[in-house]
């Protein structure tokens, strides 16, 4: 996965706060004890006496007491373990209590990430692809083609075929594409009339990339534009923004949903054009639905634009009636 810098510092500041709250805890607990149990108190000063003892008489030449150092601390945690047990705590009450503590909550085990620092990458991953709700009902486990019309009457002239028959292509389309993902290279265009599952099955396709632990990206292109405006402009948490714009170019898979639904002007073709190229240059794959049949994107975006989509991207078209009055 490839995390932002934005991202590792907001995971890196996680840990931090875990490692806050377990020392939060432990003074806490520290203080419930003293007050109850004062004894446990004068054993912690006695521990702390004779280290600073020990160490003193280490530096004037004399190792004696260092060397009985560890004996005496031994003896003096046993006691106070016995005291704690004896007054109805756990024997470890008094020690630091980590979420992880394979690697005590600093997210790694020397200079490999601990299981649980991948975990918590994986949920900002998730966190961060915008579907992270809506992917839990739309998946290719839920996938319907029965909600697709085999009926002659339907049969579509262009691709020689009924809505039926095309979504169980689309469907292998999209699997292939999300199975052969970290081998080949592939962008798709899915288009097609309103409430025909276009959304649907980029979400289908996130889901599987999410999985197979990849970064995704999700953006409604009014939200696509909405947030680099606010880059541009830098009327908000710049930082932020930055990195959103950051993650657009270089998530391992970017979903633009719905092309063609947000207000056309000289900013939002340049920036579309900017994340394209920019993305097919860093050989990351983009995956973009739209109402729109491959004249209407010409006529829309120009030849600069549509030159892209002819070029580098597989065109995948949706057809029949809307299947949201089936659901």
């Amino acid at each position: 996965m490839r995390l932002s810098n934005y991202q590792y510092d907001v995971l890196m500041q996680r840990f931090d706060k875990k490692r806050m709250n377990a020392r939060y805890e432990l003074d806490r607990r520290i203080a419930e004890v003293y007050e109850k149990l004062p004894e446990i108190k004068e054993i912690d000063d006695s521990i702390a006496s004779v280290s600073v003892s020990a160490g003193r008489s280490a530096l004037m030449g004399d190792d004696s007491e260092l060397l009985k150092l560890d004996d005496t601390i031994k003896k003096l945690s046993d006691e106070k373990r016995m005291l704690l047990t004896e007054n109805g705590y756990a024997p470890d009450y008094l020690e630091e209590h980590f979420e992880c503590p394979k690697c005590n909550d600093t997210g790694f085990i020397g200079n490999e990430p601990c299981e649980c620092f991948k975990a918590d990458e994986t949920e900002l991953i998730l966190e961060a692809s915008n579907i992270k709700d809506i992917i839990s009902k739309e998946n290719f486990s839920t996938f319907n083609a029965e909600l697709y019309s085999d009926d002659p009457e339907d049969y579509d002239r262009e691709l020689q075929c009924t809505p039926y028959k095309n979504i169980l292509s689309v469907y292998e389309r999209a699997k292939s594409f999300t199975d052969n993902f970290d081998t080949e290279h592939k962008n798709l265009l899915i288009y097609g009339s309103t409430g025909l599952g276009k959304t649907f099955l980029t979400n289908c396709i996130a889901n599987e990339i999410l999985r197979s632990k990849h970064t995704v990206m999700y953006y409604t292109t009014f939200s696509l534009f909405d947030m680099l405006s606010k880059y541009i402009r830098s009327d908000s948490d710049y930082k932020e923004q930055s990195s959103y714009r950051d993650s657009v170019i270089t998530c391992e898979l970017l979903i633009i949903d719905d092309l063609g639904s947000e207000m056309s002007n000289t900013f939002t073709e340049t920036q579309l054009y900017s994340i394209i190229n920019e993305r097919l240059l860093k050989g990351l794959s983009t995956v973009i639905s739209s109402n729109l049949s491959p004249k209407n994107l010409h006529d829309r975006y120009g030849d600069r634009i549509f030159s892209r989509f002819m070029k580098d991207y597989d065109f995948i078209k949706l057809i029949g009636s809307d299947i949201r009055t089936k659901l």
